[in-house]
């Protein structure tokens, strides 16, 4: 499979404000008969799931879109993208579509990911 990076000419950071980080559960709890619950880890690694939003303009709009259809194939393939919280490349792919907000010319693009 091909490395697919993210785009260099569109935005890498999300807006200010608009990032919201909810880690996914990694722990599986059994009940006992007696006693306490056990407890394990499900994977040695969670996914984290980000949800963000970017300015665009048309121009950035449609190369996204672009990018999100044909490249990612409709958002399904992975792709190598700065992280928000650490400033490091990491593994994302998006967990949802994306949606558009279109506000005087500029288009606020939400973006639902997961950083495997």
């Amino acid at each position: 499979m091909a490395i697919i990076y993210w785009p260099d000419y569109l935005p890498s950071d999300f807006l200010s404000g608009g990032l919201t980080i909810q880690p996914q559960s990694n722990v599986i709890r059994s009940k006992m008969d007696a006693g306490p619950n056990k407890a394990r880890r499900r994977y040695t690694a969670r996914t984290i799931n980000f949800t963000g939003k970017q300015n665009f303009d048309s121009n950035e709009l449609f190369i996204f879109e672009r990018f999100y259809r044909i490249t990612l194939a409709d958002g399904v393939l992975r792709f190598y993208f700065m992280d928000p919280v650490n400033s490091q490349l990491a593994e994302f792919r998006f967990t949802a579509d994306y949606s558009v907000h279109e506000n005087n010319g500029s288009y606020e693009v939400t973006l639902p990911l997961e950083r495997l």
